[in-house]
């Protein structure tokens, strides 16, 4: 299992480095083409969308894994591709409405509101893709997918560049880049299975609708919270400290985050299917959720420690003395980076056991908490190490409820 299963990883993480190398080298361009400003209202647009993104799909994407054969999948994808088109319409519709009501979204919601509808259902679909290739252990394709979604998104928001000279050039070209990678991926999965989606039933997909229904249920408000969580400190920021502050904040996201993201995701593209598998075997995952916590614990300690040295002279080395703020925040947030790398996708196992409820509380109160941090503190710096102390300590007791998860029968 052992050798098996780091290789696995290892195919993963090629294509999963591909995109890294991608999304920060583009990062040297786009910093140079855009300001803090307009990086700031893309951030906050682009939070709006990936927070809407989760609900598209009632989650139901995660319950692909815990199909047994061929046909429930199919269903599944007709009951999934519904919901997400219907859905991606009315939560932006819902959220012009009370725009229209309230006055309370920022301006670059109700201005792009039409791409926001389009790359809520193409990141939504991106989701339910790479849950299929991830089923069919193709892992090669997926790191691959990795690679093209990256690579699209780069190569249009630069292009968009040299036709739009604001925020629009971001946005328009994360569009294009979504949905482009998104019809690459749909080629690379067998065609017997979309093609079997859509003669499958109705009453077939209602049945796994009913049956897996603890995914919108529970899964789908923890997800959202969760999302919500990581995705609230960027309007926070650009409301109460302005929209440069929320520019610089995404660029340490972007540098920080999305690349500890995508290291993370190739362990858990492969966890899962492996816990999965095990649980369903012998009633516990225990022996693959503790490899693999050791295997991140050892790929995060040393580079966390020297980022924590280098960040500040790094930023501004890179990307130029107007985004050396950047720098000083990810040393504030290193605490919440390195625990989100270890222990996010270890937390699998909760789906696995089937202990949503479990989730969706520690979910509220990772929300409330991080409301907390950016509403209460009038300073930014005070703000984001409060927010990033916290969400470290949660990180531990989330690591204990995954930890409890992944022994099952054995405990």
């Amino acid at each position: 299992m052992s050798a098996s299963f780091f290789s696995r990883i290892i195919r993963v993480l090629i294509g999963t480095i591909g995109a890294q190398l991608i999304t920060m080298g583009v990062m040297l361009l786009l910093v140079r083409l855009y300001t803090p400003i307009d990086l700031g209202e893309f951030s906050v647009w682009l939070s709006f969308a990936t927070i809407a993104a989760v609900a598209v799909t009632g989650r139901y994407e995660m319950a692909i894994f815990n199909c047994g054969d061929q046909r429930a999948i199919q269903a599944l994808l007709k009951l999934i591709f519904v919901i997400a088109i219907s859905s991606s319409v009315l939560i932006v519709g819902a959220a012009l409405l009370w725009n229209t009501l309230a006055k309370g979204l920022p301006a670059v919601i109700s201005l792009f509101w039409v791409s926001l509808v389009v790359v809520i259902f193409g990141m939504g679909v991106n989701k339910v893709v790479l849950s299929l290739l991830t089923y069919q252990q193709a892992f090669n394709k997926l790191g691959v997918s990795r690679v093209s979604l990256a690579a699209c998104i780069a190569v249009a928001q630069v292009s968009a560049a040299f036709f739009f000279k604001d925020v629009s050039g971001l946005i328009y070209g994360q569009v294009f880049g979504v949905i482009a990678a998104t019809g690459l991926s749909l080629l690379w999965i067998n065609s017997a299975w979309l093609k079997g989606s859509m003669s499958s039933g109705w009453q077939s997909a209602r049945d796994l609708a009913s049956q897996h229904k603890n995914f919108p249920k529970f899964s789908l408000p923890a997800d959202l919270l969760n999302t919500a969580a990581s995705q609230l400190p960027v309007i926070f920021i650009a409301s109460r400290f302005g929209s440069e502050a929320a520019g610089w904040f995404a660029l340490t996201l972007k540098m920080m985050g999305a690349p500890i993201s995508l290291l993370a995701a190739s362990v858990l593209d492969v966890f899962k299917e492996q816990a999965a598998r095990d649980y369903r075997t012998d009633g516990n995952c225990q022996r693959v959720f503790l490899k693999t916590f050791y295997l991140l614990a050892a790929l995060a300690i040393i580079p966390f420690v020297v980022f924590a040295f280098l960040a500040e002279w790094a930023f501004g080395l890179v990307f130029g003395s107007e985004w050396a703020e950047s720098g000083r925040y990810a040393v504030l947030l290193i605490p919440l980076f390195f625990m989100r790398f270890v222990v996010s996708p270890l937390s699998y196992t909760i789906y696995i056991a089937q202990k949503q409820k479990l989730d969706l509380l520690w979910q509220i109160v990772l929300l409330l908490l991080t409301c907390a941090c950016f509403m209460l503190f009038q300073e930014i710096d005070t703000a984001l190490w409060s927010y990033s102390v916290g969400y470290a300590l949660m990180y531990i007791i989330y690591f204990w409820m995954s930890y409890r998860a992944a022994k099952g029968d054995s405990q």
